[in-house]
């Protein structure tokens, strides 16, 4: 059975699916697609008047069953990653987790070819650089402070010689 899937991007997927196939594997099957954990997926199916989301306890719910049928156009949104790792850590922090999500996450961790320590290490060093930059530019601007409070005296300095010389000079035309 083919099915479109409109993603909030706006962009399709249409793909084609067992005419018994569960909420479950149309999600793995988008995942592929999107480069994203079937966890992070969030289907609204249904006709114009009445769409609704599928929950993840629908997951094993064939399409069928959910009104899917030949054609039928879905909806796809995402979860943001913060809100995955959030629900994953009060559902049991991993031990008594889904193990297929896990692996999911290793094997996504895999594709981009960076562990979590590397990936930690990244982000580190990348915060170390924002803070390194920051005290560069603070001590830049401290420097073109200083230059200008400099530049300023100077100035002041020679435009009191100046109005010195006109001063002396006027003097002298006066004694003539």
């Amino acid at each position: 059975m083919k099915v479109s899937v409109e993603i909030i991007t706006g962009t399709f997927i249409d793909t084609e699916v067992r005419e018994n196939a569960t909420v479950k594997e149309l999600k793995e099957k988008i995942a592929t697609d999107v480069k994203l954990s079937v966890k992070r997926l969030i289907l609204v199916v249904g006709g114009e008047d009445e769409r609704r989301m599928v929950m993840e306890d629908e997951d094993e719910m064939t399409l069928r069953d959910l009104g899917v049928i030949e054609d039928s156009h879905m909806y796809l949104f995402f979860k943001h990653p913060d809100l995955v790792h959030k629900e994953e850590r009060s559902q049991g922090g991993g031990g008594g987790g889904d193990d297929a999500s896990m692996e999911e996450i290793s094997s996504d961790a895999e594709n981009r070819g960076e562990t979590e320590e590397e990936e930690k290490t990244k982000i580190d060093g990348e915060e170390e650089g924002k803070a390194m930059k920051s005290t560069e530019e603070d001590s830049r601007d401290a420097e073109v402070e200083e230059g200008e409070k400099e530049k300023n005296g100077e100035e002041e300095k020679d435009a009191a010689a100046e109005c010195e010389k006109e001063e002396a000079k006027e003097g002298e035309e006066v004694e003539v």
